[in-house]
């Protein structure tokens, strides 16, 4: 049993909106999105503002917390809210400068300075040397540092809001237990393999030597895929402060990381509320040899109707 709760922005009043709510859908995106809980609420005498606060829980679970951002009314009296998590106010933009860091560090300090309720964020472990952001969106600063995490030490981490509290998780934590395909939820999909996006064969790094005033280079590559798919080149400048061997271990581990199709589902099934962007699901469908987990990049689950669209990629 989903149940909706509505707190006024104005005097706190908390209403149970679940009997008014006709259709109603949760979604969440693993990179750069906020999660969203859109849903049309029938003839009522709730006021709705702007900044009120959309709780949804199911089975006594907490699934969404959120704050409406649209509202949108029509002359019948039906109304569509749109409401974000906490994870919207990260479209805000600020300049910083980090030296030194790690991931986990840099996301602390940001949700300190604007004010941003934190849950779970674990030591990320890498120490990022240097980054530099110049009214970049506080999302991109984030990613970007926990990029730097990923190519460094192959290790995945993703943002996400747990009901009301910012939280980081790392992608091998997450594996739900329940399988996706033969006669399990899955009731349409489509796959894809495809070199056409973020697959590369060889990776190119460059440093500027501040004591020779000359570049050095750095080449990563695979010749059998090169042979196979043709030259797809991965380029970077690396921070000149880095070492032979930091470079070295970085490009190594960007070539394990692209050195392959990118394999990618579009699932429709049987709604189950466990799924959500950034976990891991297992996907067995026989007809396309597939047995493995996937990582869940967006789910979308259509409340009233019980299904639920997700988009899954192989890591």
């Amino acid at each position: 049993m989903t149940e909706v709760l509505y707190q006024n922005t104005s005097d706190g009043t908390i209403h149970d909106i679940t009997s008014i709510v006709s259709t109603a859908k949760w979604k969440t995106v693993r990179r750069g999105t906020a999660g969203s809980f859109t849903f049309t609420a029938l003839p009522s005498a709730v006021k709705w503002e702007h900044g009120g606060v959309i709780r949804v829980k199911s089975g006594g679970r907490g699934i969404f917390y959120g704050y409406v951002f649209r509202i949108s009314t029509a002359a019948d009296g039906m109304t569509d809210i749109t409401a974000y998590d906490q994870l919207r106010y990260l479209k805000n933009k600020n300049t910083y400068v980090f030296t030194n860091k790690k991931a986990s560090a840099i996301i602390r300090e940001i949700c300190e300075d604007f004010k941003l309720k934190t849950g779970s964020i674990p030591d990320t472990g890498y120490v990022i040397p240097s980054m530099t952001e110049d009214g970049s969106e506080l999302f991109d600063i984030m990613l970007k540092a926990l990029d730097y995490t990923l190519v460094n030490t192959g290790r995945m981490f993703y943002l996400w809001d747990d009901f009301g509290a910012l939280s980081v998780s790392e992608v091998s934590d997450g594996k739900l237990d329940i399988m996706l395909g033969d006669g399990s939820l899955a009731t349409d999909y489509s796959y894809e393999s495809s070199i056409d996006g973020e697959t590369y064969d060889q990776v190119k790094l460059v440093r500027d030597n501040k004591d020779t005033g000359k570049r050095d280079l750095y080449l990563f590559k695979d010749s059998a895929n090169i042979a196979r798919w043709g030259l797809l080149q991965y380029f970077e400048k690396v921070d000149k402060d880095m070492n032979a061997a930091q470079i070295t271990q970085h490009g190594e581990q960007l070539l394990e990381l692209h050195n392959r199709p990118e394999r990618t589902f579009s699932v429709d099934g049987i709604s189950d509320l466990r799924v959500r962007a950034g976990k891991m699901i297992f996907v067995q469908m026989k007809s396309l040899g597939v047995n493995q987990y996937f990582l869940i990049e967006e789910a979308e689950h259509d409340l009233t109707g019980g299904t639920m669209k997700i988009k899954l990629k192989a890591v």
